[in-house]
C-alpha cells in the first residue's frame, strides 16, 4: 500500500500563480536548478521525476489550461513548495486524509476538507491522485478562527515582552512558539505589548514592575505565568477529549497554522503526494 504525506505550507499564492506563463527564462533556470532538491525534500520516487524538466519549461513558457501529467503535476509542486514555508507534514496510508475531516469537523466544516486536498489553484487543476494541491482562501480561515476563538479577537495583531526564564523553553524557542501563532516579541516593555510572561526561574523583577506601572497609567497588558503562556500558544477551542493523542497534535498545529498565516496575511495551501521515504534524504 503506498504511503502519502501531506505538507502545510504558509506563503503567497498568488505570488507563485503569477510564475505561470511568465515566460521568464532565468525562473526557468532556476527552478531546473533545483529539482533534484525538490524530490529529495518531497520525498519523491524517480519515476514522479519522469519529464519533469521539460513540464517545468512547459509550465512558465506556455501552460496548458489543465495539468494532465504527472510531469506537470510535481512542476506546479515544486513552484508552491518553493515558494512557502512548510508549517508542518503528516503522513497517511490514504490519498484523502480522513483526519483532516475530523478536525475540519470539529470546526464545524468538515466539507472544506475537501478543499485541502483536492482543490483548483487558480485553473491548474490536477487530474493524478498521486500529486495534488489544495488551499483554504481568506474568507474560510477568518471562519474558522472566528470558531476557535469565540469573537474576532485574532483580528488584533499582539506583541509579548518575556521576563525571567521558563522552565520548559529556551527564551528561543518560547518566541519562536508565540511566533508560530501570530503573537510578535520584544526583549523591552513598553506600552506597545499586550502580555508580559513571567517565567517561574527569576523574578523577572524590573519589567515586572515597569509594567505595573503602565497598567497604573491606563495600559491595558495582561501579565502571565507559564500556565497562561502555554494556554496562549494552544488553540482556545481544545480539541475533542475521545480524539487519539496523534489527532490532537494535527488539530493544534492545524490551528497554529490558521493563526499564523492571519497575522501575517499569507495563504494556506497543501501538496499531497505519494511518499517514499527511502527518497527523503533531506529535510527542510
Amino acid at each position: 500500500m503506498p504511503q502519502y504525506a501531506i505538507d502545510f505550507y504558509s506563503g503567497y499564492l498568488e505570488e507563485v500563480l503569477s510564475t505561470v506563463g511568465s515566460r521568464d527564462v532565468t525562473l526557468v533556470e532556476r527552478y531546473l536548478r533545483l529539482g533534484e532538491h525538490t524530490q529529495m525534500v518531497l520525498g519523491l520516487p524517480n519515476y514522479m521525476m519522469e519529464g519533469w524538466r521539460e513540464a517545468m519549461e512547459a509550465l512558465l513558457m506556455e501552460p496548458s489550461a489543465r495539468v494532465e501529467t504527472l510531469a506537470q503535476a510535481v512542476a506546479m509542486a515544486s513552484l508552491l513548495r518553493d515558494a512557502g514555508q512548510r508549517r508542518f507534514r503528516m503522513f497517511t496510508d490514504s490519498p484523502d486524509i480522513p483526519v483532516l475531516t475530523d478536525v475540519l469537523g470539529h470546526l464545524g466544516h468538515a466539507d472544506w476538507a475537501t478543499d485541502l486536498v483536492d482543490s483548483a489553484v487558480g485553473q491548474m487543476k490536477g487530474v493524478d491522485h498521486r500529486l495534488r494541491w489544495g488551499f483554504l482562501d481568506v474568507n474560510q480561515v477568518e471562519e474558522l478562527l472566528f470558531t476557535i476563538f469565540g469573537n474576532d479577537s485574532f483580528k488584533v495583531a499582539k506583541t509579548a515582552a518575556i521576563a525571567g526564564r521558563l522552565s520548559d523553553y529556551a527564551r528561543q524557542d518560547a518566541e519562536k512558539e508565540l511566533l508560530e501563532v501570530g503573537i510578535e516579541t520584544q526583549n523591552s516593555v513598553s506600552h506597545n505589548i499586550d502580555y508580559l510572561i513571567i517565567g517561574s526561574k527569576g523574578t523577572g523583577g524590573t519589567k515586572h514592575d515597569k509594567v505595573k506601572d503602565l497598567q497604573d497609567g491606563g495600559h491595558r497588558i495582561t501579565v502571565l505565568d507559564e500556565d497562561g503562556f502555554e494556554a496562549l500558544i494552544h488553540s482556545p477551542h481544545p480539541p475533542r477529549e475521545d480524539w487519539e493523542e496523534d489527532t490532537a497534535i494535527v488539530f493544534e498545529q492545524f490551528v497554529s497554522a490558521l493563526r499564523h498565516v492571519w497575522a501575517f496575511e499569507l495563504d494556506i495551501y497543501t501538496l499531497v503526494y505519494e511518499y517514499d521515504p527511502s527518497t527523503n534524504v533531506l529535510e527542510d
